[in-house]
């Protein structure tokens, strides 16, 4: 029977991804290769401190806790340049080989992309100096797909919601995956930070998010997006795990459980993605971890909610 996913995301020294061991997480993400420059050919990455911290004590294999999980590192986010994203474009075979043997030498189960490029969109559309992002992504699947084989290696993408928009510079995760969505495992939809495409309480959420109320469907949702052709299966709900870990879409546990994942569970059963958290601590500083979003979004992910 297929696994519905439960991913959490970490970037926060005090919770390294080893403490998702004995948790109910599927795949844990070690955040961020945050840079990437670029030299006579050769790709040097920078990776932040708790991704540095993660390596040096050796957490990636015990995070594993013996094929419990899969744990992948991300590359990007909300800090990684427009200029640092273009240098990565016009360098793309460099970069691609880099991340491909970053993924390898610390073994992890793959990578998860996180691009999050919203100024070079606005810098095309104005015809200013910039890239074409749809190529770039599309190309970066393409030679870290080739890489890192299924169905040993895992990549994912984490794309905020009003990527998928038309209206909005031309849809670019609708693209990408029309050229490339076999070859990406999960979509981990961030559904926070973006407060036209998410709503406030569960009601809210419960037509922008899930999709599950209202005709047709909110075109970003859960169910909006499987009615345009994504496949249902690679599209988890993305959510902050506390108040603290976004600037704004968060809804406590419960009713996200009872709102949101409940009544796409019922709709799909198996056949849905599964959910995202950001992140494993409280906040981007606290040692205290949200243990309890794991284990009632698991419950719910089972038909327990509530």
């Amino acid at each position: 029977m297929k696994t519905l996913q439960n991913v959490m995301y970490t970037d926060n020294g005090n919770a390294p991804v080893s403490k998702l061991g004995g948790t109910a997480c599927t795949i844990g993400i070690q955040s961020f290769i945050s840079n990437a420059s670029f030299k006579d050919g050769h790709c040097a990455l920078e990776i932040d401190w708790p991704l540095q911290a993660a390596i040096k004590n050796n957490d990636i294999i015990p995070a594993k806790e013996g094929g419990k999980r899969k744990i992948l590192v991300a590359v990007g986010g909300g800090t990684y340049s427009t200029s640092s994203w273009k240098g990565c474009a016009d360098n793309l075979d460099a970069f691609a080989s880099a991340l491909i043997e970053f993924v390898k030498e610390h073994e992890f189960d793959g990578i998860d992309i996180d691009w999050e490029d919203t100024a070079n969109l606005a810098n095309v559309a104005q015809q200013k100096d910039g890239y074409n992002a749809v190529a770039f992504l599309v190309n970066l699947t393409k030679k870290l797909r080739a890489g890192l084989p299924a169905p040993h290696y895992i990549i994912t993408h984490a794309p905020q919601p009003p990527y998928f928009e038309s209206a909005f510079y031309g849809g670019t995760y609708m693209q990408v995956m029309k050229q490339v969505g076999p070859l990406i495992d999960y979509l981990n939809i961030q559904y926070y930070n973006n407060p036209g495409s998410v709503g406030n309480d569960g009601k809210e959420q419960a037509v922008k998010v899930a999709g599950t109320i209202g005709t047709p469907p909110y075109p970003t949702s859960i169910v909006g997006l499987a009615g345009q052709g994504l496949p249902v299966e690679k599209l988890l709900v993305g959510k902050p795990t506390t108040p603290l870990n976004a600037g704004s879409g968060f809804l406590p546990v419960d009713p996200f459980c009872n709102e949101v994942v409940a009544p796409l569970v019922a709709k799909y059963g198996n056949g849905f993605g599964g959910v995202m958290g950001w992140q494993l601590a409280e906040s981007p500083n606290s040692a205290e971890l949200e243990y309890d979003w794991i284990s009632k979004v698991a419950d719910a992910l089972n038909g327990n909610a509530g």
